[in-house]
């Protein structure tokens, strides 16, 4: 199985058992998923939790969220470089929230011992307004996870090379993980871009006074713009002769869910289509979508973007996953700038190709299969088109 739970029945402490010992331990009794990067310190950490090991942090921590939108918690082990190529999911999941907990081990290498940088993961923290626990004890891994489910929002649990080598500062009491009991789940679809970070911001402060903030996270600045899409009085909806309304509006009437990506995709989630789950930044539709059992939309230029290496995993462990590409070949929402036609770089996936208008076809496609599916669908944008990023 992808990213297998193990059973829990590890048993009491071991005598002399090592921060390695530990974390292997509470992770594989705690969590649903796990998912790694290997490189030291954590190397040996991956291989001995049984992680599933992922193209890159970008991805595992995707494919982590889709978990977490399925219900199941997940963790991801990476060392300290690998934060900094998951950081856009990351900051994405404070704003978008998720469901069951996920949490990142990171191993930091304050000395260099065997990297070429040093680099202190906890400044993370800061820059996704998360919560962060330090050092390795019996109650990491559990505390971790329910600061997750209260916050709705990644954890980090940021351990030391040194930590990870030393004996345990463990108890007798033994392990208790507690229920899956999330607070807050995904923001309210309702809310502008702007109140999705109000919202983050409420639990950011209690973050703060919690004392799972290292370092102070700033507040959202105060605006009175509106916080959400009914006070605006207005929704971002497709142009008026946007191709792709008519996929849009069948994949409403066939009631299918799809995870959304940044772009024109995004607007899935609004009315009155409605079938959008959640958005996680550009490129992230494909591995949350192939671990939570939804459908992928994204656009071409987010595909190519950053969304080709979680396609690349879902082929390579045979996932089941419908990811529909909108090609129009330009980023409608940012300019208009020309994007290449993706087909001549998926080779591997053998996609469907079907134009946006033959609905007939279109139809037969949008199915979830047993087995990975890219389905091309092709339309071009009209020629005066006001190019304008508008938010959510």
């Amino acid at each position: 199985m992808y990213g297998m739970r193990y059973d829990p029945g590890e048993g009491m402490m071991s005598p002399g058992e090592s921060g390695e010992d530990l974390l292997v331990r509470t992770i594989r009794s705690c969590t649903d998923r796990i998912y790694a990067v290997p490189g030291y310190p954590v190397s040996s950490l991956a291989d001995r939790s049984g992680a599933k090991l992922v193209i890159n942090e970008k991805v595992a921590l995707e494919l982590a969220i889709g978990d977490s939108l399925a219900g199941r918690r997940a963790c991801v082990i990476v060392k300290h470089v690998g934060m900094n190529a998951l950081v856009d999911p990351l900051v994405h999941a404070t704003f978008q929230g998720i469901r069951a907990g996920v949490i990142i081990i990171c191993g930091d290498d304050p000395t260099a011992k065997n990297t070429m940088t040093v680099q202190d993961s906890r400044y993370f923290g800061l820059v996704a307004s998360i919560p962060v626990l330090s050092g390795i004890s019996e109650s990491g891994v559990s505390d971790a996870l329910c600061a997750s489910e209260q916050y709705s929002r990644v954890a980090l649990l940021r351990v030391s090379a040194e930590e990870i080598s030393q004996p345990a500062n463990t108890s007798p009491s033994g392990l208790v993980c507690p229920e899956n009991n999330p607070a807050t789940g995904l923001a309210d679809p309702a809310l502008t871009m702007y109140g999705r970070a109000v919202r983050a911001a409420a639990g950011s402060t209690l973050i703060q006074k919690a004392g799972l903030a290292p370092h102070p996270l700033p507040p959202v600045q105060s605006s009175s713009a509106p916080q959400n899409r009914k006070e605006r009085g207005s929704t971002l909806g497709l142009c008026a002769d946007c191709p792709f309304r008519s996929m849009f509006e069948l994949m409403a009437k066939k009631g299918m869910s799809a995870v959304c990506d940044t772009g024109c995709s995004l607007i899935a989630m609004n009315p009155p289509y409605s079938f959008g789950v959640a958005c996680y930044g550009m490129g992230s539709a494909v591995a949350v979508a192939a671990s939570s059992g939804n459908a992928a939309l994204i656009g071409d230029y987010a595909l190519l973007h950053s969304g080709l290496q979680g396609l690349m995993e879902v082929y390579q462990e045979g996932l089941p996953l419908l990811c529909i590409v909108m090609v129009n070949q330009c980023m409608g929402m940012t300019g208009g700038q020309p994007v290449p036609d993706p087909l001549p770089y998926l080779g591997f996936a053998h996609p469907q190709v079907c134009d946006v208008k033959d609905l007939k076809h279109l139809e037969e496609l949008l199915t979830i299969p047993k087995r990975p599916m890219t389905v091309l669908v092709y339309g071009s944008c009209p020629e005066e088109i006001d190019h304008e990023t508008v938010a959510c």
